[in-house]
């Protein structure tokens, strides 16, 4: 199947030439046909090096929200599966075709690839241990601890799958219309989990790839990813008041999956002796405890604005 990349960028000098520079040898073997990136007026010099690839370059003219980027930039794909890479992303040797063969199965519409943190300092490698920590769990489907895990994560046995790296195939994304609809300030931070679960609710097959080989810078600054955790709590409660999403998620799902980020210091406890890293004891519960802050000021504002 025809597939084409799709990778929103703003101001991301940093990151977006190893991004770009891990998927070309993909492109030069013909795995990937097409390389898509929306740009939302950068203005630090990611233009040169985007321009210094062969990509289609494809303007955001609203308010460089990620989300909305990537709703731009499938519907000016021509690809069969789309994949939908963050640009603090890479990917390494052995990601296709193994990706094209999972998405292959029958009734598979969504593959979200689970990450392993670039480690720069002592906060990523307590992320990047959270997230292994995770994907182990996810790779059981059928255990106990995993249908804990997700309802910690959403309310509910089963978790919308969500992440800096997914493949979904087109005829998906054509059949609910993309975000089309989905209030912005959902798509600001849940455009994964907006995605996959209206997927899912058309029948198709969401689920992970807890081996892919790719990498994520995470946010580096304790500050900075508290804030990523605070706005991503907010856009939770703009989803769970979504129209759309209220057979998704009943209000036990809603008040299970905050509780469960409250009790997140016995899991930092957890971590810290598995990973004999005392910093869990820290950084794993406060940025949970920044959502459910995230959350009860975005359902404030939703109310007050609904």
């Amino acid at each position: 199947m025809s597939t084409s990349i799709v990778i929103p960028t703003k101001n991301n000098i940093d990151t977006i030439d190893k991004c770009l520079s891990s998927v070309m040898p993909y492109y030069e073997d013909g795995l990937i046909n097409e390389i898509v990136v929306v740009d939302g007026h950068s203005t630090d010099g990611t233009l040169d090096v985007v321009n210094s690839y062969p990509v289609k370059l494809v303007f955001d003219e609203g308010k460089g929200n990620p989300g909305l980027a990537y709703d731009i930039g499938w519907r000016n794909a021509q690809g069969e599966l789309i994949l939908f890479l963050d640009s603090d992303v890479y990917i390494e040797q052995g990601f296709f075709p193994r990706a094209h063969e999972l998405i292959s199965e029958d009734r598979v519409g969504w593959i979200s690839c689970r990450q392993k943190a670039v480690v720069s300092n002592n906060l990523t490698r307590a992320q990047d241990e959270d997230w292994a920590w995770g994907s182990n769990i996810l790779s059981k489907p059928s255990s106990w601890i995993q249908k804990l895990y997700n309802i910690a994560l959403a309310g509910k046995k089963e978790a919308s799958c969500g992440g800096p790296c997914v493949i979904v195939r087109r005829a998906c994304l054509e059949e609910i219309d993309g975000h089309h609809g989905i209030d912005e300030e959902v798509i600001k931070w849940c455009s994964d989990i907006s995605y996959s679960q209206r997927i899912a609710n058309c029948g198709w097959i969401t689920k992970w790839w807890t081996e892919a080989p790719i990498y994520h810078h995470p946010r580096s600054t304790f500050k900075g990813y508290c804030k990523q955790m605070y706005a991503y709590g907010k856009s939770i409660a703009f989803m769970h008041l979504e129209k759309e999403f209220k057979k998704s998620y009943p209000w036990y799902n809603k008040v299970f999956s905050m509780l469960a980020r409250l009790a997140s210091p016995v899991i930092g406890l957890y971590l810290a002796i598995r990973f004999r890293n005392p910093r869990q004891l820290i950084v794993y519960p406060i940025p949970r405890y920044a959502v459910v802050a995230g959350y009860v000021a975005g359902w404030i504002r939703a109310k007050i604005s609904s």
